[in-house]
């Protein structure tokens, strides 16, 4: 016959190993995780019927309704777009500037930057659109 061992009221189940297992999956997805910052303009981008995906994305440009503008995620002035276009063209290479504009934004800021990417050497200028097929 198996000898039964007596219950003892002081048992208790061993956690640490379980809260150890915890902590290296939190840590494996922490270092894993690919961190991507959003656009800070937020914009609500036309629909299209008909669009073409540009693979080359380095160089973006978003333009909210009041006129403020980003490249890059770089806040950028009427004043200093030329130049921040020339440096972000250097650096990436690029010769394409995918555009980002709210549906509300003026048909002049868009003109000053169109203007600007030419001035820095900038070949396409793709607009960017919301699909209505993803709604």
């Amino acid at each position: 016959m198996p000898k039964h061992r007596p219950l003892l009221e002081d048992e208790e189940l061993n956690m640490t190993p379980m809260i150890d297992c915890v902590f290296l999956l939190l840590i494996f997805f922490m270092v894993t995780t690919v961190f991507k910052e959003p656009y800070s303009l937020r914009v609500e981008l036309p629909e299209a019927q008909q669009a073409q995906i540009v693979e080359e994305k380095k160089l973006v440009a978003s333009i909210a309704a009041d006129g403020t503008m980003e490249i890059n995620r770089q806040p950028v002035t009427l004043a200093n777009l030329d130049e921040v276009l020339r440096r972000a063209k250097a650096s990436t290479r690029s010769l394409t500037l995918v555009v980002r504009t709210d549906k509300e934004t003026k048909h002049q800021h868009v003109l000053d930057l169109f203007e600007a990417a030419k001035r820095a050497g900038i070949e396409q200028i793709p607009l960017a659109t919301d699909d209505p097929a993803d709604d």
